[in-house]
Protein backbone atom coordinates (compact mmCIF):
# COMPACT_ATOMS: atom_id res chain seq x y z
CA UNK A 1 0.00 0.00 0.00
CA UNK A 2 2.76 2.38 0.96
CA UNK A 3 4.28 1.92 -2.63
CA UNK A 4 0.99 2.60 -4.29
CA UNK A 5 0.71 5.74 -2.21
CA UNK A 6 4.03 6.89 -3.21
CA UNK A 7 3.88 6.03 -7.09
CA UNK A 8 0.15 7.83 -6.98
CA UNK A 9 1.93 11.04 -5.18
CA UNK A 10 4.88 10.75 -7.46
CA UNK A 11 2.14 10.75 -10.52
CA UNK A 12 0.12 13.57 -8.88
CA UNK A 13 2.97 15.84 -8.70
CA UNK A 14 4.38 14.96 -12.25
CA UNK A 15 0.58 15.73 -13.57
CA UNK A 16 0.66 19.09 -11.90
CA UNK A 17 4.30 20.08 -12.99
CA UNK A 18 3.37 19.32 -16.76
CA UNK A 19 2.54 21.93 -19.09
CA UNK A 20 -1.63 22.33 -19.37
CA UNK A 21 -2.99 22.11 -23.10
CA UNK A 22 0.11 21.64 -24.60
CA UNK A 23 0.21 21.90 -28.09
CA UNK A 24 0.80 19.04 -30.86
CA UNK A 25 1.66 21.65 -33.42
CA UNK A 26 2.13 25.84 -33.33
CA UNK A 27 3.45 28.18 -35.56
CA UNK A 28 5.50 30.80 -33.99
CA UNK A 29 7.09 34.28 -35.96
CA UNK A 30 9.88 35.53 -33.96
CA UNK A 31 12.12 38.97 -34.32
CA UNK A 32 15.49 39.35 -33.05
CA UNK A 33 18.17 41.52 -32.79
CA UNK A 34 21.47 42.22 -30.84
CA UNK A 35 25.14 42.06 -30.37
CA UNK A 36 27.53 40.28 -32.92
CA UNK A 37 31.19 39.61 -32.89
CA UNK A 38 33.22 38.11 -35.99
CA UNK A 39 36.80 36.99 -36.29
CA UNK A 40 37.46 36.65 -39.89
CA UNK A 41 40.88 36.66 -39.72
CA UNK A 42 41.06 33.41 -41.46
CA UNK A 43 40.06 35.40 -45.11
CA UNK A 44 44.10 36.61 -44.60
CA UNK A 45 45.09 32.92 -45.23
CA UNK A 46 43.53 32.16 -48.80
CA UNK A 47 44.25 35.91 -50.08
CA UNK A 48 40.40 36.43 -50.21
CA UNK A 49 40.90 40.26 -49.52
CA UNK A 50 42.45 40.74 -52.74
CA UNK A 51 41.85 37.80 -55.12
CA UNK A 52 42.55 39.66 -58.23
CA UNK A 53 46.00 40.23 -57.28
CA UNK A 54 47.13 38.70 -54.07
CA UNK A 55 49.87 36.31 -54.64
CA UNK A 56 51.16 38.91 -57.53
CA UNK A 57 52.26 41.11 -54.91
CA UNK A 58 55.81 42.07 -54.33
CA UNK A 59 57.11 40.20 -51.08
CA UNK A 60 56.73 43.26 -48.75
CA UNK A 61 53.89 44.29 -49.91
CA UNK A 62 51.99 40.98 -49.31
CA UNK A 63 53.52 41.16 -45.63
CA UNK A 64 51.74 44.52 -45.38
CA UNK A 65 48.55 42.63 -46.30
CA UNK A 66 49.28 39.99 -44.13
CA UNK A 67 49.62 41.75 -40.79
CA UNK A 68 46.27 44.45 -41.88
CA UNK A 69 44.34 41.26 -42.13
CA UNK A 70 45.50 40.15 -38.87
CA UNK A 71 42.65 42.45 -37.67
CA UNK A 72 39.78 41.43 -39.22
CA UNK A 73 37.99 41.12 -36.48
CA UNK A 74 35.12 43.38 -34.68
CA UNK A 75 31.72 43.79 -33.67
CA UNK A 76 27.91 45.12 -34.36
CA UNK A 77 24.29 45.27 -34.71
CA UNK A 78 22.41 42.31 -35.68
CA UNK A 79 18.81 42.05 -36.58
CA UNK A 80 16.78 39.30 -38.10
CA UNK A 81 13.44 37.14 -37.89
CA UNK A 82 12.44 33.61 -37.62
CA UNK A 83 9.59 31.85 -38.62
CA UNK A 84 9.01 27.64 -37.82
CA UNK A 85 6.76 25.29 -36.06
CA UNK A 86 6.63 23.70 -32.31
CA UNK A 87 5.57 20.30 -33.27
CA UNK A 88 4.71 18.45 -29.32
CA UNK A 89 5.39 20.85 -27.05
CA UNK A 90 9.26 20.16 -27.31
CA UNK A 91 10.44 20.59 -31.24
CA UNK A 92 11.40 23.41 -33.08
CA UNK A 93 11.64 23.31 -36.61
CA UNK A 94 12.31 26.85 -38.26
CA UNK A 95 14.46 28.77 -41.02
CA UNK A 96 16.03 32.22 -39.58
CA UNK A 97 17.67 35.12 -41.01
CA UNK A 98 19.86 37.15 -39.83
CA UNK A 99 21.52 40.69 -41.43
CA UNK A 100 24.64 41.93 -39.63
CA UNK A 101 26.67 45.37 -39.98
CA UNK A 102 30.07 45.64 -38.46
CA UNK A 103 33.45 47.10 -37.87
CA UNK A 104 36.41 45.56 -38.26
CA UNK A 105 39.53 46.53 -35.46
CA UNK A 106 41.70 47.47 -39.19
CA UNK A 107 38.60 49.80 -39.77
CA UNK A 108 37.44 48.16 -42.47
CA UNK A 109 33.24 47.66 -42.42
CA UNK A 110 31.25 44.32 -43.35
CA UNK A 111 28.10 42.77 -43.93
CA UNK A 112 26.83 39.57 -42.80
CA UNK A 113 23.93 37.70 -44.13
CA UNK A 114 22.99 34.44 -42.55
CA UNK A 115 19.84 32.25 -43.66
CA UNK A 116 19.93 28.95 -41.61
CA UNK A 117 17.71 25.98 -40.66
CA UNK A 118 17.55 24.89 -37.18
CA UNK A 119 16.55 22.32 -34.83
CA UNK A 120 15.68 22.79 -31.33
CA UNK A 121 14.84 21.02 -28.13
CA UNK A 122 12.65 23.03 -25.34
CA UNK A 123 13.88 21.45 -22.40
CA UNK A 124 10.87 21.92 -20.25
CA UNK A 125 8.20 22.15 -22.89
CA UNK A 126 7.13 25.67 -24.75
CA UNK A 127 3.71 26.03 -22.46
CA UNK A 128 5.96 26.11 -19.29
CA UNK A 129 6.51 29.93 -18.10
CA UNK A 130 10.03 29.66 -18.38
CA UNK A 131 11.44 27.59 -21.63
CA UNK A 132 15.07 27.48 -22.12
CA UNK A 133 16.17 25.57 -25.30
CA UNK A 134 18.71 24.41 -27.34
CA UNK A 135 19.73 24.78 -31.13
CA UNK A 136 21.59 23.59 -33.66
CA UNK A 137 21.72 24.74 -37.27
CA UNK A 138 23.08 24.83 -40.51
CA UNK A 139 23.08 27.17 -43.47
CA UNK A 140 24.32 30.18 -46.24
CA UNK A 141 26.21 32.66 -45.29
CA UNK A 142 27.25 35.99 -47.58
CA UNK A 143 30.00 38.71 -46.64
CA UNK A 144 30.74 42.02 -48.27
CA UNK A 145 33.94 43.63 -46.91
CA UNK A 146 36.04 45.99 -49.12
CA UNK A 147 39.49 44.26 -50.26
CA UNK A 148 42.79 46.00 -49.10
CA UNK A 149 45.39 47.78 -51.10
CA UNK A 150 48.86 48.86 -50.15
CA UNK A 151 49.51 53.02 -50.40
CA UNK A 152 52.18 54.82 -49.09
CA UNK A 153 53.58 50.99 -47.61
CA UNK A 154 50.51 51.38 -45.53
CA UNK A 155 47.06 48.53 -46.17
CA UNK A 156 44.24 50.43 -46.43
CA UNK A 157 40.58 49.77 -47.53
CA UNK A 158 40.05 49.67 -51.45
CA UNK A 159 36.93 50.93 -53.24
CA UNK A 160 36.61 47.36 -54.71
CA UNK A 161 34.62 45.29 -52.59
CA UNK A 162 35.07 41.20 -52.06
CA UNK A 163 32.12 38.95 -51.54
CA UNK A 164 32.08 35.34 -50.10
CA UNK A 165 29.56 32.90 -49.65
CA UNK A 166 29.45 29.73 -48.14
CA UNK A 167 27.77 27.78 -45.04
CA UNK A 168 27.57 28.17 -41.84
CA UNK A 169 27.09 25.71 -38.55
CA UNK A 170 25.28 27.14 -35.34
CA UNK A 171 25.36 25.85 -32.00
CA UNK A 172 23.66 28.06 -29.17
CA UNK A 173 20.84 28.27 -25.79
CA UNK A 174 18.14 30.58 -25.36
CA UNK A 175 15.74 31.19 -22.34
CA UNK A 176 12.14 32.73 -23.50
CA UNK A 177 9.18 33.69 -20.75
CA UNK A 178 5.73 32.67 -22.25
CA UNK A 179 3.30 34.55 -19.76
CA UNK A 180 0.20 34.96 -21.75
CA UNK A 181 -0.20 31.96 -24.66
CA UNK A 182 0.52 33.91 -27.85
CA UNK A 183 3.68 35.50 -26.74
CA UNK A 184 7.14 35.00 -25.56
CA UNK A 185 10.23 37.07 -24.56
CA UNK A 186 13.74 36.13 -24.29
CA UNK A 187 17.14 36.12 -25.08
CA UNK A 188 19.88 33.62 -27.18
CA UNK A 189 23.36 33.51 -27.43
CA UNK A 190 25.25 31.42 -30.36
CA UNK A 191 28.43 30.59 -31.91
CA UNK A 192 28.56 29.82 -35.48
CA UNK A 193 31.47 28.35 -37.74
CA UNK A 194 31.78 29.86 -41.03
CA UNK A 195 33.40 28.44 -43.81
CA UNK A 196 33.82 30.95 -47.57
CA UNK A 197 34.46 30.18 -50.91
CA UNK A 198 35.90 33.36 -52.99
CA UNK A 199 36.40 31.84 -56.23
CA UNK A 200 39.41 30.46 -56.24
CA UNK A 201 40.37 30.52 -52.87
CA UNK A 202 38.31 29.27 -49.51
CA UNK A 203 38.56 31.03 -45.49
CA UNK A 204 36.64 30.13 -42.63
CA UNK A 205 36.05 32.48 -39.92
CA UNK A 206 33.92 32.51 -36.60
CA UNK A 207 31.07 34.59 -35.21
CA UNK A 208 28.99 34.91 -31.44
CA UNK A 209 25.95 36.34 -31.25
CA UNK A 210 24.00 37.49 -28.47
CA UNK A 211 20.49 38.67 -28.97
CA UNK A 212 17.16 39.51 -27.47
CA UNK A 213 13.82 38.46 -29.26
CA UNK A 214 10.06 38.65 -29.13
CA UNK A 215 7.78 35.08 -30.62
CA UNK A 216 4.28 35.46 -31.67
CA UNK A 217 2.62 32.05 -30.97
CA UNK A 218 -0.17 31.05 -33.64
Amino acid sequence: MKKLAMLLGTLTVLGAAAPAGASVFEIYIRGDGGFEYLDMTALDYAGAMNPANYSSLPTSEQEIIDNATKDYHGEGWMAGGSAGILLLDFIDLGIDFRQSGLSFDNGASADLTQLVLHLAWHILGTEMIVDPSLLLGFGYSYLTTPGLEVVAGAATPSGAEVTTNGFIGRAGAAVDFRFISWMSAGVAVDFSFLYFDAGASTSWGFNTDILGRISFHI
